[in-house]
């Protein structure tokens, strides 16, 4: 039996911001909209879900902790991280990190949180070296 990532599901109170900011700031495409209540973005690697903690909260017929929390990272893979950081910042959001370079990581490298106050980090491989013979 094989088992793989079908998506990444976060519970979210308000809906409109989190839609908004994935959409429209950073430019993932909608894959399914049940208004105000469950959307999933398509990616490359994956679906990205954002579903309202209450109604998950009455599937499983407990309360659901919904705390912001930074143990979980949200890494975007995006082809301009200066170009998404600044698309980040017009749209009037915050960036807890301004593009950079990870030369230990090979990664360039911007960090926000969404509306919703999850971390999110934006990166694209760095180019590499040119191999001389």
């Amino acid at each position: 039996m094989t088992t793989a990532l079908s998506h990444l599901r976060y519970l979210i109170t308000e809906f409109a911001p989190v839609l908004h900011f994935y959409r429209d700031v950073l430019g993932l495409k909608l894959a399914v909209d049940v208004p105000n209540v469950y959307a999933e973005f398509e990616t490359p690697g994956g679906r990205l879900a954002f579903y309202r903690s209450d109604l998950m909260a009455d599937v499983l017929h407990a309360p659901v902790a919904t705390r912001k929390s930074d143990d979980c990272i949200m890494c975007l893979r995006v082809e301009n991280v200066d170009a998404a950081a600044a698309r980040v910042k017009i749209a009037g959001h915050p960036l807890l990190t301004t593009p950079h370079d990870r030369a230990e990581w090979n990664q360039r490298v911007a960090h926000l949180k969404d509306p919703a106050g999850h971390l999110v980090e934006l990166w694209s491989p760095l180019p590499r070296a040119p191999q001389h013979a």
